[in-house]
């Protein structure tokens, strides 16, 4: 399906970013996205998705049961319970140049996982620069990274290029 069917859904009558849970309110809606972000990925194998904090919760967990494969959160920093040692972090700057960071669960991610990661809108590109590295760190490996728009700069090129990231809207600022 094409952007257009999806913006329908989407608040723009919002403060700062857009809102697309109005997407996840409509069954059909719902269902079309979960089919459309995981379609450039049917010939591709992985065993997990990772999905990113927190709408990237709501739309993994959806993807990674259409595909049976198993779910893997990656939450802001602080957020996991956990005991010391059992998560590992990154820290990263944003879009504002604010210090942020994520983490996983050590035992998340195993050597030789194949990954896809999800967020619902990439922007600069370094939430997922985070999350690569923190699932590069475990052993894992991404097979690709689906988004329902994402934002082709500079920044961002890398997961284009490198990671083979395929979004339903690509923004194209280069």
């Amino acid at each position: 399906m094409k952007y257009k069917y999806y913006d329908k859904y989407i608040n723009k009558k919002t403060k700062g970013r857009y809102d697309v849970t109005p997407l996840f309110e409509n069954p059909k809606s719902f269902s079309n996205l979960i089919s459309d972000l995981l379609k450039p990925f049917k010939k591709e194998k992985f065993n997990k998705v990772a999905g990113l904090d927190a709408l990237g919760f709501i739309i993994g967990g959806a993807l990674s049961q259409k595909a049976r494969v198993g779910f893997v959160t990656v939450r802001k920093l602080g957020k996991l319970p956990g005991v010391k040692g059992t998560v590992i972090k990154t820290k990263f700057k944003d879009y504002t140049k604010t210090n942020k960071g994520l983490e996983i669960s050590k035992t998340a991610i195993k050597k030789g996982d194949k990954v896809l990661i999800v967020d619902e809108w990439i922007e600069t590109g370094s939430q997922l620069k985070g999350t690569i590295k923190l699932i590069e760190k475990l052993g894992g490996k991404v097979i690709g990274i689906t988004a329902l728009v994402a934002h082709k700069s500079k920044n961002t090129k890398i997961l284009f290029d490198k990671y083979n990231c395929k979004a339903i809207k690509v923004n194209n600022e280069i």
